[in-house]
C-alpha cells in the first residue's frame, strides 16, 4: 500500500508539472495527449580554441537556447532543432521545458520500458530520447522522439583531401563546365583538357584540345551562354565541349575576356572595350581605362547583399604581359554601364602582389592566393596565407586565424597552378611538374545541409 500511494503522488507530481492547467473538471478525464511545446535551459559547455600562442586550450561558453528554437512534428512525432548547436556543445546534462497534455514517461535503455521522471531531471542527449505521452483518462498514447542536434565537426575548419594528380602537366586554368572541373593545361608541348567530376571521386580524364591556340590568354577563360570563350592572337574563340574549338569573332585586337553575365559579355583590346550579347557581333563599349586588367586576370560575380537583382563584377590582374608589379582591382554593377577602378593610393592593405595571383569569390568574401610576391611591401612566402577581402576588393588582410589555412604541402611553391571554386563550394587547387599536387578543399560550414 505505501508504495502504491509513492507511485501515486509521484504520478500526481508529474501531472502538475507537465500537463495544462484547467479548472474544468473534465480535465482530470481528458482523452488528449500531446506535447504541446519543447525547448531546454541555456547549455554551458567547454567549447576548443586557441590561445595567443596558437596552442590548443578551452573557453567556457553559455549559449542561449533562445537562438535555437525546435520543431514539433506532431504527424511523425518527432521534435528537433533544426540550426544545430555548435561544435562540441555539451548534450550530457539538458534541463527541459516540455508542456505537454496528459502525463510524460521517457524510456529508460537500461530498464527498456517508459519511466517517470521530474521536471528538473538533467538528461544525456547525446543520442535521441524517446517519449510516451498518456492522455489523463488513460485511453490513449501518442509517442514521440526528441534530438538534439549539434555540429560533429568544428564548422569553420578548413579540411583539405588530396586528390588525384596530374604528373607531367602544367596547369593553366581551372574552370567548372558542364557539371565537372575543367583543367586546361600543356604536356609535352600540346594542350590538353583533363576533367574530373565535381561530385564524388576525383578521376581525371585527359583530351586533346584542338582549335585553340597555345598563345590563349588561359587565364581569362569563361563561359557565357552555355559555351566556354577565349581570346587568342587578337581573335575570339569558343567552345561547346571545352576540347574542339572554333573562332567567334576574327579581325579584332581582342586580349581577354574580362567578364560575362547571363546576357552580355565583355571583352577588352589594346585600345578599346567591346561587349556582345550572342559571342559573336562584337560592339564597342568605350576606350580601354589606364590599369585596366588584361593578364593573369581573375573575375567573380555575385548579387549584392542588399539587392539580389543587382550584380557586382569583380576583376583583378595585371595591365602588362610580364604581370610584375601591383595588380589593379575593378568592378562594375550590372545596373552601370562603365567599370571603375578601386584607388588604393593610401590603402595600407591593397590586393596583394603574388606570382600567379588566383582570386576567388568564397564563403561571402574575396580570397587570394599565389606564389611568392609582395604585401604591403613586405616579401612574403609562396602560399604562405589567404588574403581576404570583405569589402568587395578594397582591403585584403592575410588570414590570422587557425582554421582556414592553406596546406602544408602548398608553402613555398612557386611554379605554375590553378584554382578554382566549385558549385558545391569546394576550393581546387591543381599545381604542376613532376610533383603536382591535385587537392579539394571546403570550409566544414559551406558543406552542410541546409
Amino acid at each position: 500500500m505505501k508504495n502504491s500511494f509513492a507511485i501515486f503522488l509521484a504520478v500526481l507530481s508529474i501531472v502538475s508539472v507537465f500537463s495544462s492547467c484547467s479548472n474544468d473538471d473534465e480535465s482530470a478525464n481528458s482523452p488528449y495527449a500531446y506535447i504541446k511545446s519543447f525547448g531546454v535551459d541555456d547549455i554551458k559547455s567547454k567549447y576548443p580554441a586557441f590561445n595567443a600562442e596558437g596552442k590548443d586550450t578551452t573557453v567556457t561558453k553559455t549559449i542561449s537556447m533562445k537562438g535555437y528554437p525546435f520543431t514539433i512534428n506532431q504527424a511523425t512525432g518527432e521534435i528537433y532543432n533544426a540550426d544545430s548547436l555548435p561544435y562540441a556543445t555539451n548534450l550530457t546534462k539538458i534541463v527541459m521545458n516540455m508542456s505537454v497534455e496528459g502525463v510524460a514517461r521517457m524510456y529508460d535503455d537500461a530498464l527498456g520500458t517508459y519511466e517517470y521522471f521530474k521536471a528538473t531531471d538533467s538528461i544525456d542527449f547525446t543520442s535521441p530520447r524517446k517519449f510516451q505521452i498518456t492522455s489523463l483518462d488513460g485511453n490513449y498514447s501518442k509517442y514521440y522522439t526528441v534530438s538534439i542536434n549539434a555540429h560533429k565537426v568544428e564548422p569553420e575548419l578548413m579540411v583539405w583531401n588530396n586528390v588525384e594528380r596530374l604528373a607531367g602537366v602544367t596547369a593553366l586554368k581551372a574552370i567548372e563546365f558542364n557539371g565537372g572541373m575543367h583543367l586546361f593545361g600543356t604536356t609535352e608541348g600540346k594542350l590538353i583538357v583533363a576533367v574530373a567530376p565535381v561530385t564524388g571521386d576525383v578521376a581525371w580524364e585527359k583530351y586533346d584540345v584542338t582549335g585553340l591556340p597555345l598563345t590563349a590568354n588561359f587565364s581569362a577563360i569563361a563561359e557565357f551562354g552555355g559555351e566556354l570563350y577565349a581570346v587568342a592572337d587578337g581573335n575570339l574563340y569558343k567552345s561547346s565541349d571545352a576540347m574542339t574549338w572554333s573562332v567567334a569573332a576574327s579581325g579584332s585586337d581582342l586580349i581577354a575576356v574580362v567578364g560575362a553575365s547571363d546576357s552580355r559579355m565583355w571583352l577588352a583590346g589594346s585600345d578599346a572595350l567591346y561587349t556582345t550579347a550572342d559571342g559573336v557581333a562584337l560592339e564597342p563599349a568605350g576606350t580601354l581605362p589606364e590599369h585596366f586588367p588584361l593578364y593573369g586576370i581573375s573575375t567573380a560575380s555575385y548579387p549584392l547583399s542588399h539587392n539580389k537583382d543587382i550584380v557586382r563584377y569583380m576583376l583583378v590582374g595585371y595591365d602588362t604581359p610580364a604581370m610584375d608589379g601591383k595588380p589593379y582591382v575593378w568592378s562594375k554593377l550590372s545596373t552601370e554601364n562603365g567599370w571603375a577602378k578601386y584607388d588604393n593610393v593610401e590603402n595600407p592593405y591593397p590586393c596583394p602582389a603574388l606570382k600567379g595571383l588566383a582570386v576567388m569569390r568564397y564563403g561571402g568574401f574575396l580570397y587570394a592566393i599565389g606564389g611568392s610576391g609582395k604585401v604591403s611591401g613586405a616579401d612574403v612566402e609562396a602560399f604562405s596565407s589567404f588574403y581576404i577581402s570583405k569589402d568587395n576588393g578594397i582591403v585584403w588582410k592575410a588570414y590570422e586565424g587557425f582554421y582556414q589555412l592553406l596546406p602544408e604541402s602548398l608553402k613555398g611553391y612557386d611554379g605554375k597552378f590553378a584554382a578554382a571554386v566549385d558549385s558545391r563550394n569546394f576550393m581546387w587547387i591543381v599545381t604542376s611538374g613532376e610533383k603536382a599536387v591535385a587537392l579539394k578543399g571546403i570550409i566544414n560550414r559551406l558543406g552542410f545541409n541546409k
